[in-house]
């Protein structure tokens, strides 16, 4: 009798498991990437993804990420067990309340996390070792993670006053150099053939449009395409000095030279070989580069259900 209650509990344990969903969301100031991934059994699951706009409880107001979140419900489904939210500008106890109520009312799910954006990437790019962790896309910030958790982490202040090494910056001092005669007559010429802007129209998107820092950002990819001339190389290197001199003060040579610095970010993905030079030429250690932490939280989440 004994046996056959252990037999029956292990089966409904496994049916459970079978059942498990688990909606996972990685949001940038640029865009949100959502995976709903359904644990089948120890060796087999399904994943569907679904790519949509920033979210950040911050800058957004509560009609707009509903709004948003209607169609993440749509493409993925609205009942799950688990929730796990990894998001910009969430820097406190009431911003993360905020998205969790938000998520609480718009999903079904007993289960829902919040938490910034800098704890999904260091547990992406250092897995279960110690060391310094760094967003490089729209927006920029570093931590230092103790292997399960960030025990300490710099300010991050916004692209107002901070974010060097982000693509806001890169982006903002071209705009400048441009319009003020001071970037070279070719880069000029060939950025208004691509994008044929006045001086009203960047007054327009910075002051009377919404989310400027996604449109100032959204000029990186010029930066990328172009970084063979000589303006957009040193642009560049002295954007990469910048994030280094100001962010890595907050770290102890032991850190930077023994524990290592990981990057994550569609910054530090396209300008990885110019971030790896300014991390050899300083003696540090480069822990690894990847674009999205996504992939490695998946796996992570198929490993150990957290």
């Amino acid at each position: 009798m004994y046996i056959l209650r252990v037999f029956i509990n292990f089966v409904g344990n496994i049916h459970i498991f079978e059942r498990m969903k688990i909606l996972i969301a990685d949001a940038g100031a640029t865009k949100t990437d959502w995976v709903k991934l359904t644990l089948k059994d120890a060796s087999s699951n399904d994943e569907e993804t679904y790519t949509g706009i920033g979210i950040s409880p911050l800058h957004h107001d509560t009609d707009m990420i509903e709004e948003e979140l209607r169609l993440v419900r749509a493409a993925l489904g609205e009942s799950y067990d688990k929730i796990r939210f990894y998001g910009t500008g969430i820097g406190t106890p009431m911003i993360s309340g905020k998205m969790e109520a938000i998520l609480s009312e718009m999903f079904s799910c007993s289960d829902i996390k919040v938490d910034g954006d800098m704890a999904g990437a260091a547990a992406a790019v250092l897995g279960s070792s110690p060391g310094i962790a760094c967003i490089m896309g729209t927006g920029s910030n570093s931590c230092h993670y103790d292997g399960k958790e960030i025990d300490r982490k710099t300010v991050s202040l916004g692209y107002m006053l901070d974010d060097e090494g982000g693509g806001v910056a890169f982006a903002k001092r071209l705009l400048s150099d441009i319009f003020k005669d001071l970037a070279p007559e070719d880069v000029k010429q060939k950025f208004m053939e691509k994008y044929d802007l006045s001086v009203s129209d960047v007054v327009e998107h910075l002051y009377r449009q919404p989310s400027p820092n996604r449109w100032i950002a959204s000029f990186m990819p010029f930066i990328c395409e172009n970084r063979s001339h000589p303006y957009i190389s040193s642009l560049i290197e002295s954007q990469i000095d910048n994030f280094f001199n100001r962010e890595f003060r907050a770290y102890s040579d032991k850190e930077l030279k023994e524990e290592g610095i990981g990057f994550a970010g569609s910054v530090a993905d396209v300008l990885s070989d110019s971030i790896a030079k300014a991390i050899e030429v300083r003696g540090w250690k480069l822990r690894g580069i990847i674009r999205k932490p996504l992939p490695s939280l998946i796996q992570k989440y198929k490993q150990t259900n957290f």
